[in-house]
């Protein structure tokens, strides 16, 4: 007998028999009849067991059933399958479950810990797949879309090397005493080289690795969509991409406008406070430096329109956590009201609630204001969750002063093209007024993506190693094997990688980017279900030269 799927099942299968397999998803008892939901990969559908009462159909037991469609007296408008049952005949407990650790339809049942340790039952839940076969269904449609475009998907290394690139590098010692691989942080040099090759076109969903704090939208291993092109520009890239998210997410539902808005990085610092902002909801910062009397060089405001006097406590502590020096919740009985009640933005609020940030580096001041305007979306539902609002941040810094090492960094990475127009301050020394031909893709608050022109001249090269104070000794160590390519025709190429996982995040409503990945680790960076990360023999660490530390 053929094989049927519960979800499939409706009133064109009545009176046939069908031979379905499952999981016990709910049990009920009247009478001399046992009601049970049988789901699987599609779907539930309800059987009826007359006159069997077996103590071994536990919820989330494995079965097999035989048994004829039948219409249900009542249909169940919530099922697929909600206008028939199954009259069961004959069945098979394949595997009996014990008792379950928490209720898998109900997601508030259980704490996140306890469901990433029972990870397997946790994916039961039909949210949680129907998660999953979106990403599936996305991915797919990337790889078709690329491939019509002329892309090709290339495989770079797992098992790479050690190079600065943002983030704390996960290790790998070898059985040569002393020598390392490190995991990837991104394909960055290896899909440079394939430019070099003159592959021309490259894509590739790439598994990366960062070993980095923590937070909703950050996991140590994750899946970025590379993508790298020779020959072309910013626009270029602007075009494809706009393309490419239009291409692949309507037909999943998402409705995409193009084409995307730009906004220059220090415009989004100045009115947003954030480099990735989300514009889905107003209350823009302004700067009353000069309206207000303080001891500090600079004051920026949000002017609101609700009550916070219940989250102040929540308010003040977000924003001594993003380095904001004076923080001043006003209202109109207060006396910096009457040095700012001239101002428009204030006018068209009855009551308001004015949040300024006093400080004497602007910004730290803009970026803690910019902190308690995302908290507040997130207490009063501001922004509208059926929104998408992609943006382009562009006219980024190329350095950003490190003051621990009291040195310039690359505020992308040491292999991004200058923009030409502001070279001169490389002479006259004023590094923060160098930009920087990157740009970043933002959606709905999130940085999606983030990408560049490359530097292909071997003398541009050397100018910024030099900026950077990275010594030839260490270009030779670090970047070897990618410098040869300087010397063999290396072509003008630019590229962006995007994080596919917090793209599904924002899409499917989730509360983290935990719950787009099958196994996931946990806010500690935990396997709990596997308990890895673990520790490892005497012998095994022997084996690659290694000793620990007490």
């Amino acid at each position: 007998m053929k094989k049927t799927y519960c979800g499939q099942l409706n009133l064109k299968n009545v009176g046939q028999k069908v031979d379905l397999y499952g999981w016990i998803s709910n049990k009920r008892k009247f009478k001399n009849q046992t009601f049970v939901d049988l789901r699987d990969s599609t779907g539930i559908c309800q059987l009826i067991f007359i006159n069997i009462s077996d103590p071994s159909l536990t919820k989330e037991s494995c079965i097999w059933v035989k048994g004829q469609v039948n219409k249900r007296l009542e249909a169940n408008k919530e099922l697929a399958s909600g206008e028939i049952e199954v009259l069961v005949e004959d069945y098979k407990i394949l595997n009996t479950a014990k008792q379950i650790p928490f209720e898998i339809n109900k997601y508030d049942s259980a704490n996140e810990d306890l469901r990433l340790e029972y990870r397997f039952l946790d994916l039961r839940n039909e949210k949680m797949l129907d998660r999953l076969r979106l990403r599936h269904k996305l991915f797919l449609n990337l790889r078709n879309f690329f491939d019509k475009e002329g892309f090709v998907e290339f495989e770079t290394p797992i098992l790479s090397k050690s190079t600065p690139e943002g983030a704390r590098d996960y290790l790998v010692p070898t059985r040569r005493k002393g020598k390392f691989f490190a995991l990837p942080q991104s394909p960055q040099l290896y899909k440079q080289l394939l430019m070099a090759s003159g592959v021309e076109k490259y894509f590739q969903i790439a598994r990366v690795f960062r070993d980095e704090d923590l937070r909703k939208d950050r996991q140590p291993e994750f899946v970025q969509l590379d993508v790298e092109m020779s020959f072309a520009t910013m626009e270029d890239v602007f075009e494809l991409c706009e393309k490419m998210w239009k291409t692949t997410l309507e037909p999943l539902g998402f409705k995409v406008k193009t084409p995307f808005p730009h906004m220059k990085y220090y415009d989004a610092l100045a009115y947003y406070g954030t480099d990735k902002p989300d514009t889905r909801f107003e209350y823009l910062i302004s700067d009353i430096s000069t309206n207000v009397k303080s001891n500090y060089k600079y004051a920026k405001a949000i002017f609101f329109d609700k009550n916070v006097d219940e989250h102040i406590s929540a308010i003040n502590e977000i924003f001594s956590k993003n380095a904001g020096e004076k923080l001043e919740i006003a209202n109109v009985n207060s006396h910096v009201f009457q040095e700012l009640k001239n101002i428009k933005e204030l006018a068209k609020i009855e009551n308001p609630t004015i949040f300024i940030s006093y400080g004497n580096n602007e910004e730290n001041t803009l970026k803690s204001l910019g902190a308690i305007r995302t908290h507040l979306n997130s207490i009063f539902q501001l922004a509208d969750p059926n929104k998408m609002n992609f943006l382009w941040i562009v006219d980024w810094p190329m350095f950003e002063w490190n003051e621990m090492e009291k040195k310039y960094d690359a505020a992308h990475h040491p292999f991004t093209q200058f923009e030409e127009s502001t070279l001169k301050y490389l002479k006259t020394g004023e590094l923060e007024k160098v930009r920087a031909k990157s740009y970043d893709n933002v959606l709905n608050g999130f940085e999606l993506a983030s990408g560049s022109i490359r530097i292909y001249d071997p003398k541009v090269q050397e100018m910024m190693f030099d900026v950077l104070k990275i010594s030839k000794a260490e270009q030779k160590s670090k970047f070897g094997f990618f410098l040869k390519a300087f010397d063999y025709g290396l072509p003008p190429h630019c590229g962006i990688g995007f994080g596919l996982e917090r793209l599904l995040m924002i899409l499917t409503n989730s509360m983290s980017i935990r719950d787009v990945i099958a196994f996931p680790k946990n806010a500690k960076g935990i396997d709990l279900m596997s308990q890895a990360p673990s520790e490892i023999t005497e012998d095994q660490l022997n084996e690659y030269g290694l000793k620990l530390q007490k």
